[in-house]
């Protein structure tokens, strides 16, 4: 998940020598920490997107958060959603490849044993206890806006969940075998060669939500925006609506 990034301005460092810890105090007196983490591997899902495995260490964190991942050498930072399930062994990140994006380039080129730091975890695109315990679920996402979605199901296996994912071709169905597979369409938009041939816009046109429905949506600005209104329109109250939006 790539999102855009909250800047600093001369932060006061105070490293622990005997942690992975890094206690940041910034010019407004609030403080971040910062983890240190080793590269496991890096696992080519498309041309484009990767998936980024670092050791876990203590780090914890609720389905559906995001850091921001930092490298060291580049003195850059960019927010990903968290790909795995809180209890994994290990921290996975769907990243895609962005051309004129120099962090992505670099993740995608990272060495094994090579160190990363993570501030947060941050958001509050989690699931509330009502969720959890058996509430109808309707998951929207588009391209790696599944990110959550996957550390949802990784996380709770037992939730009541449908999915909608909406591609461009049909291997981009990141972490397709994670979900139940009769609760997953893949709407592809540029090839015949998903469930459903088209956006997740127009899927949702033709099958109705039930009112009683919990929405997460998490892709592009335009399609949020345009599945909240279809959603609205099928009684879904706004409160059960709960957007992540990617770019």
């Amino acid at each position: 998940m790539l999102k855009a990034v909250r800047s600093s301005v001369h932060p006061i460092t105070q490293k622990n020598m005997f942690t992975n810890t890094e206690k940041i105090t910034r010019p407004n007196n609030s403080t971040v920490h910062r983890t240190r983490h080793k590269v496991i591997s890096v696992e080519n899902l498309t041309p484009e997107t990767f998936v980024v495995r670092i050791e876990k260490n203590d780090f914890r964190f609720e389905p559906g958060q995001y850091v921001v991942f930092r490298i060291p050498e580049l003195k850059q930072g960019r927010e990903y959603s968290i790909y795995s399930g809180a209890n994994e062994t290990y921290l996975d990140f769907l990243v895609r490849e962005i051309p004129e994006g120099s962090f992505s380039r670099y993740l995608r080129h990272i060495k094994t044993g090579e160190i990363v730091e993570l501030e947060g975890p941050k958001g509050f695109f989690i699931l509330d206890e009502q969720a959890k315990q058996g509430a109808p679920l309707l998951f929207v996402a588009t391209g790696t806006g599944i990110s959550p979605f996957h550390s949802f199901v990784k996380s709770f296996p037992d939730l009541n969940y449908n999915v909608l994912h909406g591609v461009h071709f049909d291997d981009e169905a990141y972490g397709r075998k994670s979900f139940i597979q009769g609760n997953f369409t893949l709407c592809t938009s540029r090839v015949d060669k998903g469930d459903y041939f088209g956006r997740v816009t127009y899927f949702l046109k033709e099958h109705p939500v039930a009112r009683d429905t919990i929405c997460y949506l998490c892709g592009n600005s335009e399609m949020i925006e345009e599945v909240a209104g279809i959603l609205e329109n099928y009684g879904i109250p706004p409160e059960n609506i709960r957007t992540e939006v990617f770019f």
